[in-house]
C-alpha cells in the first residue's frame, strides 16, 4: 500500500546519503553499476587497510605474548587453584607484564561492524535512486510515446511521429493514426532496454542475485521491509494519460510491459531468473573461511574464573561471537538486497582473505625469525 508521503511526493528522484553521492559520482563517471561497485571497494579498502594492519599486528603481538606466557599461566594455575581471585588477578598483571590485551581485537571489529552499516545505508540510497530515476525517465518516456502518430506510407513504411513532430509539420503523407496499446508496449519495453543495468550474469545489479524477478514489481519497489527497494513514485506516474495503454495505473504502464518480457511466468522459470545464487554462496562462503583464518590466529585465552570458581566470560568470547555474526549477516543481506551491495560483500571478503593469507605468511616467518634470536641467546647463555 502506497503511504500519503509517497502520494503527496515531489517530481523527480534526490539522493542526499553521503556515501550514495560518492558511490554515485563513480557511477557517472565508469558507466556500469556493477564495475563501480568492485572499484569503490577497492578503494574503501585500500582506505581502510590502516584499520586491518593495526587488528593483525594486535593480534601477532598477543600470539606472542602468550608463547611466553604459557608456562607461567600454567604455574599459575597450580599454585592458585583454590584461589580463583587470586588467580585472575596474577593473571591480569602478567597480561600487563608482557603486553597482552584482550579486547585490543574487539574495537577493529566493533569499528569494522559500523563501516559495514554506514556503507549499507549508502548502497541502499544509491540503489533507491537509480530505480526512482529510471522511473522517472521512463515516465517521461511513456508521455512522448503515447501522444505519437503513426504514419503509414503508400509503400507500406510506418513512421512514428511525436506530438510536436506531428504538430509542426506542414503536411504528412500516408495514413495517419494514433498509436496503439501494443506499439506503446513495445517502445516501453525498447526504453527499458536502454536503462537496464545488468553485470556479468545477472540481469538487474539491483536485484539480488537469486531467483527474483530482474524487473521490479510496484510492491516491490515502493515496498518498505526486508530486501524491497523503499523507493517513491514520481508524482508525474500517477498522473499519467493512460488512454494509450491496456493497464490501470501508471508503473504498470511504463514497467509492464518489460516484466512480461523479463520477469518470469513461474518460479522454476530459471531462464527468467535475475540471477543463480552465485554471489549469495561466494559471499557466505568467503565470509566464513575468512573467520576461519582469523580464528586460527587468535591467542586462546586462558580460562579464568569467578568467585564461585566457575569460568568467567572473556573479550575472546566477544570476539569469538562479532566473527560468526557477520557471516551470518553477509547471507542474510546476499539474499534479500541488491546484487550490488553483494558484489561489495564478495569483494570486500575476497580482498580481507587475501590479506589475511599475505599478513599471516609474513607474521609467522618474523616469528620464526624471533624464536630462532631467542633460542639462540638462549644457548649462548
Amino acid at each position: 500500500m502506497v503511504t500519503l508521503m509517497q502520494l503527496f511526493a515531489s517530481s523527480g528522484p534526490v539522493l542526499t546519503n553521503w556515501i550514495g553521492k560518492l558511490i554515485y559520482k563513480m557511477y557517472e563517471g565508469i558507466g556500469n553499476f556493477g564495475w563501480t561497485v568492485v572499484v569503490f571497494t577497492i578503494a574503501l579498502k585500500v582506505l581502510l587497510s590502516p584499520l586491518d594492519i593495526w587488528q593483525k599486528r594486535t593480534m601477532m603481538k598477543n600470539n606472542r605474548a602468550m608463547k611466553l606466557m604459557t608456562p607461567e599461566l600454567e604455574k599459575l594455575k597450580k599454585t592458585y587453584a583454590n584461589a580463583p581471585d587470586v588467580l585472575n588477578q596474577k593473571q591480569m598483571e602478567l597480561y600487563k607484564k608482557h603486553g597482552y590485551s584482550m579486547t585490543g581485537g574487539c574495537l577493529p571489529a566493533l569499528i569494522t561492524i559500523v563501516i559495514f552499516f554506514i556503507v549499507f545505508s549508502g548502497f541502499n540510497a544509491a540503489v533507491r535512486y537509480e530505480n526512482e530515476r529510471i522511473v522517472y525517465s521512463l515516465t517521461q518516456t511513456y508521455e512522448t510515446v503515447s501522444e505519437m502518430k503513426v504514419v503509414t506510407a503508400a509503400d507500406g513504411t510506418v513512421t512514428y511521429m511525436t506530438a510536436e513532430e506531428y504538430a509542426a509539420a506542414e503536411s504528412v503523407e500516408g495514413e495517419v493514426r494514433d498509436i496503439n496499446s501494443d506499439e506503446v508496449d513495445e517502445k516501453m519495453v525498447s526504453a527499458y532496454n536502454s536503462e537496464k543495468q545488468g553485470w556479468l550474469w545477472i540481469k538487474n545489479v539491483f536485484m539480488s542475485d537469486t531467483y527474483a524477478n530482474p524487473v521490479p514489481t510496484f510492491d516491490k519497489f515502493v515496498g518498505k521491509g526486508l530486501g524491497q527497494i523503499g523507493a517513491t513514485l514520481p508524482a508525474e506516474t500517477r498522473g499519467l494519460n493512460l488512454k494509450a495503454t491496456k493497464y490501470d495505473n501508471g508503473y504498470d504502464a511504463i514497467l509492464m510491459p518489460a516484466m512480461n518480457s523479463y520477469n518470469k511466468s513461474k518460479f522454476f522459470d530459471m531462464k527468467h531468473w535475475n540471477g543463480y545464487f552465485i554471489l549469495p554462496i561466494l559471499s557466505i562462503a568467503l565470509s566464513i573461511f575468512s573467520v576461519k583464518i582469523t580464528k586460527a590466529n587468535q591467542p586462546e585465552m586462558p580460562a579464568q574464573a569467578d568467585e564461585n570458581g566457575n569460568p568467567a566470560k572473556t573479550g575472546q568470547g566477544m570476539m569469538k561471537a562479532m566473527n560468526w555474526m557477520m557471516p551470518i549477516m553477509m547471507g542474510v543481506f546476499a539474499l534479500f538486497y541488491s546484487s550490488a551491495f553483494c558484489i561489495y560483500m564478495v569483494m570486500n571478503s575476497l580482498i580481507t582473505v587475501l590479506f589475511n593469507v599475505a599478513y599471516n605468511a609474513i607474521a609467522k616467518k618474523q616469528d620464526e625469525k624471533a624464536e630462532d634470536k631467542r633460542l639462540s641467546a638462549t644457548f649462548k647463555r
